[in-house]
């Protein structure tokens, strides 16, 4: 026997957590209305999947076609970088949430629920709400934990690309994070910035900025655009003022490169109306990344 009042329920209040945490783990805007509505289309599709009609409901393209219509209705608009994302932090949610539940109906009674899709249970007998307990703290745990583990971790590994930046024909390869806090851009030409440790950098430089970069002194950048006014460089450097990266205000010097590569699944993509900003200090404590990339540049990289 199936409990259709139950697992519309039950459905509803899982598909709602699970939007709750991607929009925790994701830091996506949205009201409590727009998730509901949201847990409403999953909830609906559980109870649609049970009557007779075809198979094309339990085919994969149908779930993942659901599961788009949830994350649009509770959290659109989305660009498609903040898309991918929701969908990426929404399944993750769903397995976790899913195999936690699964996982205490059957300590609890083995023969009390059959699985249907990832997500949905038809509950048979026994039906006991206090398993949605265990959903809810699988939520609140990765909604709280969880997103600090993403950040160091997960995203990191996701979003670390090779790059490979040229001046004067001369290339340097090295691994670069995507931020997404890097809103920095050229406030003359509005190219976005990828930000790059110096000394990444020191060997494709002119003398005169690796003279000021290697003092102890931090180096007074104007006097250095100034020596290089009549050097080949002039037209390369700019000043890009800055609110981050450990002040609140601050300059950092910037070259036009030949071009940027990115690298992402075997594509490299040319980019030339990109501005490299140099950082003095390591962006990285352990090594994992020496330069962070515009998030815009992601974008370009996947055609979005």
């Amino acid at each position: 026997m199936v409990y259709l009042d139950v697992l519309l329920a039950i459905n509803l209040v899982m598909d709602y957590l699970i939007l709750w945490t991607t929009a925790r783990l994701g830091q996506l805007a949205t009201t409590g209305w727009r998730l509901l509505a949201g847990a409403a289309v999953g909830a609906v599709y559980s109870l649609v999947i049970l009557f007779p009609g075809g198979e094309w409901k339990q085919v994969l393209l149908v779930k993942i076609l659901f599961s788009v219509i949830m994350v649009l209705v509770a959290f659109y608009p989305l660009n498609g970088r903040r898309f991918l994302q929701a969908l990426v932090y929404f399944y993750l949610a769903a397995f976790a949430m899913g195999g936690a539940m699964l996982g205490a109906v059957y300590l609890a009674d083995g023969e009390a629920a059959t699985p249907v899709m990832g997500g949905t249970l038809v509950l048979v007998h026994n039906i006991r709400y206090t398993w949605l307990l265990v959903a809810v703290a699988a939520a609140g745990m990765l909604a709280v934990f969880g997103t600090g583990w993403l950040k160091k971790n997960f995203w990191q590994q996701v979003l670390r690309l090779p790059v490979i930046i040229t001046f004067a024909g001369r290339q340097r390869a090295l691994k670069a994070l995507v931020d997404t806090g890097n809103s920095l851009r050229d406030p003359f030409t509005q190219r976005p910035v990828i930000i790059v440790e110096y000394s990444a950098l020191k060997g494709l430089l002119p003398e005169e900025i690796i003279k000021h970069y290697s003092s102890q002194e931090e180096p007074d950048l104007e006097s250095l655009i100034k020596s290089l006014a009549s050097s080949p460089w002039a037209t390369r450097l700019r000043l890009l003022p800055y609110h981050s990266l450990g002040q609140s205000h601050g300059m950092l010097l910037g070259l036009r490169p030949d071009e940027v590569i990115v690298i992402t699944n075997e594509r490299m993509i040319r980019i030339k109306d990109v501005m490299v900003g140099l950082y003095r200090e390591r962006l990285s404590p352990e090594g994992n990344y020496r330069a962070l990339l515009h998030p815009d540049l992601l974008q370009i990289s996947m055609g979005l």
